[in-house]
């Protein structure tokens, strides 16, 4: 967890609509990374290297080497190594994973950001194994790709192979169906998560509904992070820390 205070620090940019933050002592800024447009995504690898999407300007940076910026990868197009609306981001430390939302897409990179492979299933006959304009995708420790569907508003798993296995959320009670996903990511217990605008979900490794987490509590939300001993949760106002059991035990709002 050595990285957290990073993380939070790039949460903060990418959630809370102001970067002063009141003094606390769980949240005290480490640094500042980098300069972005519109940061909207962070992945931390095993290594410790720090990935950041940019989505205003369609590029993906690495940071391997304290605060300056390695390769990167990106632009506005279609073809490989450019992208329409990158809007999630995962990796193992060997491969980077990106959705591209516009080109109805995943697209895998090595460490150091070069091209391996495309991911699309939009145009399959395949109806169940299809996805479109996807919002995020996550990483399981087996090495399993979830991706958040925004054409079909749920989640598909697909195997390391990218064989398709099961999809979620948009078939079952009221309680687990996805209604304005934002952001998908696997836990520690290899537990799915997705967060809505007023809630976060949380599925079993199959696609199981477990429960909700911040429904009644969260208004905006626009990222989140899971810790070791339950996640935190950006907002357009203030970041909120839930605990293990699920409960709202701390807020930290912007200065004024």
């Amino acid at each position: 967890m050595a990285a957290f205070p990073q993380i939070v620090a790039l949460l903060l940019s990418a959630g809370v609509a102001n970067a002063g933050i009141l003094p606390d002592s769980m949240f005290n800024e480490a640094r500042v990374l980098g300069s972005f447009q519109h940061a909207t995504r962070v992945a931390l690898n095993p290594q410790g290297w720090i990935y950041v999407v940019d989505a205003e300007r369609n590029l993906v940076f690495e940071f391997t080497d304290g605060d300056q910026a390695g390769p990167s990868v990106g632009g506005y197009g279609w073809t490989s190594t450019t992208f329409d609306k990158p809007t999630g981001l995962a990796t193992d430390g060997l491969n980077v994973y990106v959705a591209d939302n516009g080109n109805h897409r995943i697209q895998r990179y090595d460490a150091h950001l070069n091209f391996i492979s495309s991911f699309a299933t939009r145009d399959t006959s395949f109806v169940d194994a299809r996805f479109g304009y996807p919002l995020g995708v996550a990483l399981s420790r087996l090495g399993d790709l979830f991706v958040l569907d925004g054409d079909n508003l749920r989640v598909v798993k697909f195997t390391g192979n990218v064989r398709y296995e099961r999809a979620f959320g948009d078939i079952d009670d009221h309680r687990s169906r996805l209604r304005q996903p934002l952001k998908t990511l696997v836990g520690l217990n290899d537990h799915v998560f997705v967060l809505e605008p007023d809630r976060l979900l949380e599925f079993d490794y199959f696609g199981h509904y477990i429960r909700t987490v911040g429904d009644e509590v969260l208004a905006d939300a626009t990222g989140f992070c899971i810790v070791q001993d339950g996640v935190i949760v950006s907002t357009k106002t203030a970041l909120l820390w839930f605990n293990g059991r699920g409960e709202l035990s701390r807020t930290v709002y912007p200065a004024d």
